[in-house]
């Protein structure tokens, strides 16, 4: 069992840190790609309207993560009834709802004059509508890969599912980028967005089938109570996700009020220069998920407990290693970068720091109460703690610049981090001496029970 689990982990991780390195490849080669083949204007309503379809992805309200997280629990406690009830609630309550949302967007993209709204002058009004129509179509689809990606994570199969995923994505990728250097319209390549996207749905969907027999579409083991019983933590899941963008747009807002383009220009590239290191992060997390969803399921404490330390402890080394790092070349590397045009500013970027530290350890502990379906309290603490961040930020940059912004960020992840880690502790029935005493040890891998 304990080689069973430290496998799925390493493949886990792996599978997952593919995310960041598609990502990387996507921007690398499909910028100037895209750039160069349709020029800056046509190219800059592209990204208008594919921004506009990934608001669908909120439409499941966070019923898959929610359910994904039930499913492993009930499998793992030998329950596969309940998890069939919870996958068919979830794909029944999912679909319904996103193809409202669907129908929604495709009477605005029908009805509502666009092309003027958001003055677009390369495209037709037929070839927006077109366009947008394609693209909203894969966003529904991308729904339904993610509810596949809870039927294979629940029986120990989240790294095929995440590969799988990457794949798709990097596959997309390619072929549109392909299609685009030779010239290709846009409305080509939202069709073959579209195609792939379907193609490779319909594939994940037999491969998980293929592993999980058991698993079936349909509506027959549906429950109105089911979908009851998730719709508290799959609310409370979205605070995640929507403090996340009030952390980083609301702040932006708030320094572009406060001090101008200039400083919001400054500010943002030293976060996302410090962010990277936040991928690190988010894979350990994702990786580990899983893992405690079915050690909470068997409840089998013993294991969580150690799998929540070797978490926080990769966390809280590789944030220390990135900090140290960027502290000394932090300032090399925007110059670079940013080919001299942004100039650091010394005191916030030490700040920002520091923010890596206290944000991804607490980020990282947070799994603990997500993978349990408990975390309704973390989700509306830290949601409350981005909306305070932006109060602290607006009394300290009139004295402190763009400093007190990185300064309230800090004070908020160090509150929410306590806050998170005290849930965690108390989820696992781990007392916090021990918990603090095993951080300053490397991690370990061994999972023995």
């Amino acid at each position: 069992m304990s080689g069973a689990v430290r496998q799925r982990f390493i493949r886990g991780l792996g599978a997952t840190a593919l995310g960041p390195l598609v990502t990387i490849i996507v921007q690398v080669i499909s910028v100037p790609v895209f750039l160069h083949s349709w020029g800056p204007k046509l190219y800059g309503e592209w990204l208008i309207l594919s921004a506009i379809p990934t608001y669908i992805g909120f439409s499941d309200v966070g019923f898959g993560n929610v359910a994904a997280n039930d499913m492993t629990i009930r499998v793992s406690a030998g329950d596969r009834d309940g998890a069939l009830e919870t996958f068919q609630s979830t794909w029944l309550l999912a679909s319904s709802s996103s193809l409202l949302v669907g129908l929604c967007f495709f009477a605005g993209i029908c009805v509502l004059p666009l092309t003027r709204w958001l003055n677009l002058s390369s495209l037709t009004t037929t070839e927006t509508r077109t366009i947008l129509v394609l693209l909203c179509t894969y966003a529904l689809l991308c729904l339904q890969t993610d509810l596949n990606t809870s039927g294979l994570r629940c029986e120990g199969n989240y790294a095929l599912g995440m590969l799988i995923k990457n794949i798709l994505r990097l596959s997309e990728c390619l072929m549109v980028t392909t299609m685009v250097a030779l010239r290709t319209k846009p409305i080509h390549a939202a069709a073959a967005y579209l195609v792939i996207r379907a193609a490779g749905t319909l594939a994940m969907t037999w491969i998980m089938l293929r592993k999980s027999p058991w698993l079936q579409y349909g509506w027959s083991h549906a429950t109105l109570a089911c979908a009851k019983r998730l719709a508290i933590p799959a609310v409370a899941y979205m605070a995640f996700p929507v403090g996340s963008a009030l952390s980083v747009q609301g702040m932006v807002l708030v320094i572009g009020i406060l001090l101008g383009p200039i400083a919001v220009a400054t500010f943002s590239t030293m976060r996302t220069l410090t962010r990277f290191g936040f991928q690190i992060m988010e894979a350990v997390k994702n990786s580990v998920w899983p893992e405690l969803s079915a050690a909470y399921g068997k409840q089998n404490w013993i294991l969580a407990r150690r799998l929540h330390r070797v978490a926080c402890q990769a966390a809280l080394w590789s944030s220390l290693g990135i900090t140290l790092f960027l502290f000394f070349a932090g300032n090399r590397i925007l110059q670079v970068w940013t080919h001299g045009r942004i100039v650091m500013d010394p005191s916030a970027f030490h700040w920002l720091l520091l923010v890596i530290v206290a944000n991804s350890f607490w980020y990282t502990s947070s799994v603990v109460t997500i993978a349990s379906n408990t975390h309704e309290r973390v989700a509306a603490f830290y949601l409350s703690g981005t909306a305070a961040s932006l109060i602290i930020a607006r009394l300290l940059m009139p004295r402190f610049g763009i400093s007190g912004a990185a300064m309230a960020l800090l004070a908020i992840d160090v509150i929410v981090g306590w806050y998170a880690l005290s849930q965690s502790l108390s989820t696992l029935s781990e007392r916090a001496r021990d918990f603090c005493t095993s951080m300053f040890r490397l991690p370990e891998l061994s999972f023995r029970k």
